[in-house]
């Protein structure tokens, strides 16, 4: 445990060190962003390159372009591992043989898969809420 926390530590410290310097390091004020997934954003969203001086909804579109893209990160990572828990239960409950114990942690580890794939399709639905939201609710 001691192990653990010295190292958390130690990155927690590197962290701290390096992260001002990556956040002075931009010269110039952002002026866009490239727009992804335009036909669900909606609010004049193109996809492409946009900038506030051709769009008044830049900040918006790219808002909403960048929370689909980190949500679709976040689906696809969660999809995954919930797909290897379901494969170990399954062996798990293969080789259990007789064992009760056994056979209730791979029951509980398809429960937490399920639980991961319904987190993993809120994630989906995160971005049209954050959308809805930022429209006003309208």
């Amino acid at each position: 445990m001691k192990k653990i926390f010295s190292i958390l530590l130690l990155v927690s410290v590197m962290a701290a060190a390096v992260l001002p310097a990556l956040a002075f390091a931009a010269n110039e004020p952002l002026s866009g962003c490239t727009v992804k997934n335009a036909d669900k954003l909606g609010g004049g969203c193109a996809n492409g390159p946009c900038t506030f001086e051709t769009n008044p909804n830049c900040g918006f579109c790219c808002t909403l372009s960048t929370v689909y893209t980190v949500t679709n990160w976040v689906f696809y990572f969660l999809v995954a591992v919930s797909v290897l828990f379901i494969i170990l239960a399954g062996f798990k409950f293969v080789m259990s043989g007789d064992n009760p114990d056994e056979v209730a942690k791979a029951r509980q580890m398809i429960l937490f898969a399920a639980v991961g794939i319904g987190v993993a399709l809120l994630a989906r639905a995160v971005p049209s809420l954050v959308s809805w939201l930022l429209s006003g609710g309208a």
